[in-house]
């Protein structure tokens, strides 16, 4: 029995990834911020077995929790993926100091917590696999989304130097970077590309199972997955 925490779980690219682990037999903590979607997960599309927990990552006492009632609840830690993430867009003199700061909080800061204490469990044990779900923003630039950006060229950042960090320690960090997919992110986000063009999160869930599924003395340091059209 193989043991993963992800985040952002209850919906989008989360969800998808809690499905396709599922599938192959992990056991899994769920986290997210509202309740009825990850219960009804567990309900119908994961296993009872599993764990489901409310969680802000931009509370450094929420992920702290997470990350110990997992461990209390299997008694191991093999994997973390990190999903959960926010963005808006629009010129950079009408962003808010409330958006930007929401956004750092999210993507970059928050995804630094949850990975910060999975290796707490992670480095004695000599083993483990972190991935951060990322974002072709976080190594393509685009107009209006200085906040997004910013925030995910930083958690690529992370996720690079955590790799090289602990890859000899026996822990392996994956960055998957996928472009624009066809899930409630869009909903915040109107206007956007066509949604008929964009991945569907099944194809990002399929991804993070593949590269957890690595073959040990292999490490899967970078994944784009991009639409069939390429960005859009």
């Amino acid at each position: 029995m193989k043991v993963c925490l992800i985040t952002g779980a209850s919906r989008g690219i989360g969800r998808a990834a809690a499905l396709a682990l599922s599938e192959a037999g992990w056991r899994l903590s769920l986290a997210g911020r509202t309740k009825e979607p990850l219960v009804e997960l567990v309900k119908n599309g994961v296993s009872c077995e599993d764990l489901a927990t409310l969680c802000d990552v931009t509370r450094e006492e929420d992920v702290v929790q997470l990350v110990q009632a997992t461990v209390a609840e299997f008694g191991r830690l093999d994997a973390v993926v990190c999903t959960a993430g926010v963005g808006s867009f629009g010129a950079t003199t009408d962003v808010t100091l409330e958006s930007w700061e929401a956004q750092i909080a999210t993507n970059l800061t928050g995804t630094f917590l949850v990975c910060r204490e999975a290796l707490k469990i992670m480095l004695p044990q000599k083993s483990g696999h972190i991935v951060n779900v990322l974002s072709v923003g976080s190594k393509i630039v685009f107009p209006g989304a200085a906040a997004y950006c910013a925030s995910k060229w930083g958690a690529y950042g992370l996720t690079k130097a955590l790799a090289e960090e602990v890859r000899r320690e026996g822990i392996r960090v994956t960055a998957l970077i996928p472009g624009a997919t066809d899930t409630p992110f869009w909903d915040a986000n109107p206007g956007g590309p066509d949604k008929s063009l964009m991945l569907k999160p099944e194809s990002v869930g399929q991804a993070i199972r593949y590269a957890l599924e690595a073959p040990e003395d292999a490490s899967i340091d970078e994944i784009m997955l991009l639409p069939r059209n390429g960005v859009i």
